[in-house]
């Protein structure tokens, strides 16, 4: 799975900077340094490389006041698009900016990009700059979310978590809530101190409620995603218990481990949806689940 993190050493930021002006400056023939600004010692820098150190993508975040941050010099490496790169990027520049008590983000969007940012959940305000004579760029806005790790759709995430503590009381009871959903990923949390066994652990039965609400409401999403609806039933699944849970309860989902065709619900009247889903303590596997989920039309 890509990290992100910040570049460290002048190996890091030389290929950071060239990324980010190989990218957004070299195709209009603007020179090296033009990648750069005035406030790049003021400004939060992450980067994505590969196990081999190449940079994949790069992304910079500073605040233009107590409220606003803006988010800059978003680039992704040509042949390295489409995996969640650019994703992952925002998301991390998101909860900087959230977590620092930002009302808002701004950014301004080229003519090709307004939909990945509309995507995830920023506003097109209006027409700005020209750049080159020949890039137009755009306006976006994203406000501060009621719920900062609700990065994609968080209208469906609340459908999904009012849905769990209306028609299934003891997920409530468990403290079993949606962590995040981005385009790679869709995590849940837990309240360990409601699910202690005798030795002051997480119950088996609570890690496999855990995993199972967690893989249900990954299809629920799935579904969501594809335009369709149905009633969804945990069909078969198999959990293996690897350590003790004893701090921290969270269950994930790598939505690209995920197989199934929800098409035929539309087709059959009836589909199938496998999901994986890992439980964690904190950052340490402790559970590994997997769930075969029936959709009825």
């Amino acid at each position: 799975m890509f990290q992100v993190t910040t570049p460290q050493s002048s190996e890091d930021w030389q290929a950071y900077y060239q990324l980010r002006w190989q990218v957004l400056r070299a195709p209009w023939n603007e020179p090296r340094g033009s990648e750069q600004d005035d406030l790049e010692q003021d400004a939060e820098h992450r980067f994505i490389k590969n196990k081999e150190g190449a940079v994949l993508g790069v992304a910079r975040l500073h605040f233009n006041n107590q409220q606003q941050a803006q988010v800059r010099y978003m680039a992704v490496a040509q042949g390295n698009r489409n995996q969640h790169i650019g994703s992952r990027l925002l998301h991390e520049l998101e909860k900087i900016a959230w977590t620092q008590d930002a009302d808002e983000l701004v950014l301004f969007a080229r003519e090709r990009a307004l939909e990945f940012y509309k995507r995830h959940g920023y506003e097109l305000k209006e027409k700005a700059h020209l750049a080159y004579d020949d890039v137009q760029h755009w306006k976006m806005v994203k406000q501060k979310p009621s719920e900062p790790g609700w990065f994609r759709h968080p209208n469906w995430t609340q459908v999904l978590q009012n849905t769990w503590r209306e028609s299934i009381p003891i997920s409530d009871a468990m403290g079993i809530k949606v962590e995040s959903y981005t385009d790679w990923q869709f995590t849940t949390s837990a309240d360990l101190n409601a699910n202690l066994n005798l030795h002051n652990t997480m119950f088996a039965g609570s890690i496999y409620s855990l995993a199972t609400l967690t893989g249900w409401g990954a299809t629920y999403l799935a579904l969501k995603e594809a335009g369709l609806e149905g009633n969804i039933v945990l069909a078969d699944a198999n959990i293996k218990y690897l350590k003790p849970l004893n701090n921290d309860p969270r269950g994930s989902v790598d939505l690209s481990g995920c197989k199934g065709k929800l098409a035929e619900l539309e087709s059959e009247g009836k589909a199938s949806y496998v999901v994986p889903v890992a439980i964690y303590d904190g950052e340490s596997l402790v559970a590994e689940f997997e769930g075969t989920f029936k959709i009825i039309k």
